[in-house]
């Protein structure tokens, strides 16, 4: 920040563009445009930076001699200046004092705030209609793609009952080329004279009588026959191993037998001792 000898605005110095300039940056302090991270931007309410406002605008437009940086913190600076910061204080209003006598600068802020709530108030009514505006068009468009969907399944349900009225009036058609043929005398005479039991009689008949059924009962023959041969194997299997058992039995009492002649010696007599 720069200073050459600060001072308030006199009344020729102090412009109407001034004025305006300074409701317009007061004003936009009420209102921040936040963007998140996929890039959308949506306006936040921030009446609490009223007061950064303020002293930015009377700074900027109500003092001569002052100059800032690019991207100064020009609140901060001014409120920390033993020069400038009572300056600014004489176009505030303490908060909830009555001044019966404000003073020149109180009156100049007094109008300027005026016009700011005023502007507030029109840009909030403005969000509020444009909000609705918002949820009446999701709505509409809901509605619409309700009515939609809902025409579809209209259309599906007709195209459904067309099909079906179509399959019930081929079936007549058939049923009407049948009678032609088979009368509904014929029919009525067909159905008393129907043998349940007799059907099922020739049905087994003719079962037995096909080729699969020869096919079928060759297999099961087959197959019986296997099952006896394997049984014959099986059983003399059995016999021969009891055969070798037997065998393998006598060899070894025989062996037993010799062993224990062998090993037994001969009697002394007495008449060969005496």
């Amino acid at each position: 920040m720069k200073k050459i000898d600060p001072q308030i605005k006199n009344d020729f110095t102090l412009k109407m563009q001034d004025e305006i300039d300074a409701i317009e940056m007061i004003a936009d302090m009420f209102f921040r445009d936040i963007e998140d991270d996929d890039g959308n931007i949506t306006t936040k309410y921030t009446p609490y930076l009223e007061k950064i406002g303020q002293v930015n605008a009377i700074v900027r437009y109500f003092l001569t001699g002052v100059e800032f940086d690019d991207g100064e913190d020009v609140y901060d600076a001014v409120m920390e200046d033993k020069d400038i910061e009572p300056l600014v204080k004489k176009f505030m209003v303490p908060y909830g004092e009555k001044i019966e006598e404000p003073t020149r600068e109180q009156k100049i802020m007094g109008q300027i705030m005026d016009k700011v709530y005023d502007m507030i108030e029109f840009r909030k009514a403005k969000m509020i209609a444009q909000t609705q505006n918002e949820s009446n068009a999701i709505l509409t468009y809901k509605i619409l793609e309700l009515i939609e969907k809902e025409r579809e399944k209209n259309e599906k349900e007709i195209a459904t009952t067309e099909n079906l009225n179509a399959w019930v009036d081929e079936q007549r058609k058939q049923q009407e080329e049948l009678n032609k043929v088979v009368t509904p005398e014929m029919q009525k005479e067909f159905f008393e004279k129907f043998d349940v039991n007799a059907m099922t009689e020739t049905i087994y008949k003719k079962i037995a009588e096909s080729d699969l059924h020869k096919r079928n009962q060759e297999v099961v023959q087959l197959a019986r026959e296997k099952r006896e041969l394997e049984n014959k194997l099986i059983d003399a299997q059995s016999a021969f191993a009891r055969e070798q058992q037997k065998e393998t039995a006598k060899n070894v009492l025989a062996d037993k037998s010799k062993s224990t002649t062998y090993n037994r010696k001969p009697k002394k007599t007495v008449e060969a001792e005496e």
